[in-house]
């Protein structure tokens, strides 16, 4: 059962808040009632992220299930592998859980601590082998301009972590805003062995922050079958809030 368990994840990284398209929260929580988590990283490099902007960063990860972290770009490599690790475990001992409570009427929290101990080690057994797909959401507004190259290091020690799991990994790159005219970019679709020697050069940093559109996108990557989107089509302009024409 749990090595067919696939988790989806949607990574965000950013250092600001978004001033183009939909809502981010509002994205953030259709997504997770997608069942997709989203996990949001504010970036800074010897400055602040403002209150504002502290407060959606809080906000997008509360709404898409997930956890939020403000740091330094030195920070960015351990605290993305940190927040992928954490994510999957959480979700998985909400599952165990409520296992737990239907068979025994208690969660771990209420089991006998040698037996508290069993399950932690269960979670992190599991967490290490379940299935992952990934979209690596990247704030490529103007501002980030002097943060791109901690985010290239920090993406290729991402990559190093991921292929140490005993469980498979299918991770995709998307960036915001995308080509002059376009909200978003996908860089890598899904694929185990992205090519990070291309992506290097594909991480520009020009124009608006369109946050909401870019969780928008991650959310449809993550759930075509679903939202019944084909895999080929292309990044639109100006979407004003896809999320409206769907139906869950």
């Amino acid at each position: 059962m749990w090595g067919n368990l696939t988790m989806k994840q949607i990574l965000l990284i950013t250092d600001g808040c978004s001033n183009k398209g939909a809502d981010p929260v509002q994205a953030a929580m259709f997504a997770r009632r997608l069942g997709i988590t989203v996990n949001v990283i504010g970036i800074l490099d010897g400055g602040d992220l403002g209150s504002a902007g502290r407060q959606e960063v809080t906000e997008i990860a509360q709404a898409g299930g997930g956890l939020s972290r403000i740091v330094e770009a030195r920070q960015l490599a351990m605290t993305m592998q940190m927040l992928t690790k954490h994510t999957v475990q959480m979700t998985i001992q909400q599952v165990v859980n409520k296992e737990l409570r239907g068979l025994l009427g208690t969660d771990a929290e209420g089991l006998p601590p040698e037996k508290r101990s069993e399950v932690a080690e269960m979670v992190d057994r599991l967490g290490d082998e379940a299935q992952m797909r990934l979209v690596l959401v990247i704030d490529t507004s103007a501002s980030m301009h002097d943060k791109l190259p901690a985010v290239r290091e920090a993406i290729r020690d991402l990559q190093i972590g991921l292929q140490v799991r005993k469980g498979g990994h299918l991770l995709a790159i998307l960036t915001y805003p995308g080509a002059p005219g376009m909200e978003t970019q996908v860089i890598t679709d899904f694929t185990a062995k992205p090519d990070l020697a291309g992506l290097m050069n594909s991480l520009q940093a020009s124009g608006g922050t369109p946050t909401g559109p870019a969780i928008e996108k991650a959310t449809r990557m993550l759930s075509q079958e679903l939202l019944g989107e084909p895999r080929d089509s292309k990044d639109r302009r100006d979407e004003g809030g896809p999320m409206n024409a769907y139906v869950v």
